[in-house]
């Protein structure tokens, strides 16, 4: 009867693991693929940009944030992180240089800083 139970037990443990594991999996794409459409718009706001400095600092976000997405998937968070914190930066300067498109750059900077805070 005990190895009974302790055979159900260790069952129950794998799954619950390879359960968690897929789930893992699961939420790592889907932030990748948060970053990988954040940085998209970003991305996009550069074509209405008149400053030289604003197209600059808007396709060094969207890079960072695509450079975030790669690390996500290689299970490297801290890099990410930093990533993302370094575009959420790049952004507020954006937001400071008066850029055009000021809510759409704001919105980014804010998703940027929630995609960062669920690392």
């Amino acid at each position: 009867m005990n190895m009974h139970l302790k055979k159900a037990l260790l069952i129950g443990l794998s799954f619950l693991s390879l359960n968690a594991y897929s789930d893992t999996a699961a939420s790592k794409e889907a932030l990748a693929l948060q970053c990988r459409q954040l940085a998209d718009t970003v991305a996009s706001l550069v074509y209405s940009q008149e400053k030289k400095a604003c197209v600059e600092k808007l396709a060094l976000a969207a890079m960072q944030i695509e450079d975030a997405a790669d690390f996500i998937l290689d299970d490297a968070y801290p890099p990410a992180k930093l990533e993302l914190d370094h575009a959420v930066y790049t952004l507020q300067y954006a937001e400071l240089n008066s850029c055009n498109r000021y809510i759409q750059i704001s919105h980014s900077k804010f998703e940027a800083q929630k995609l960062k805070n669920s690392l």
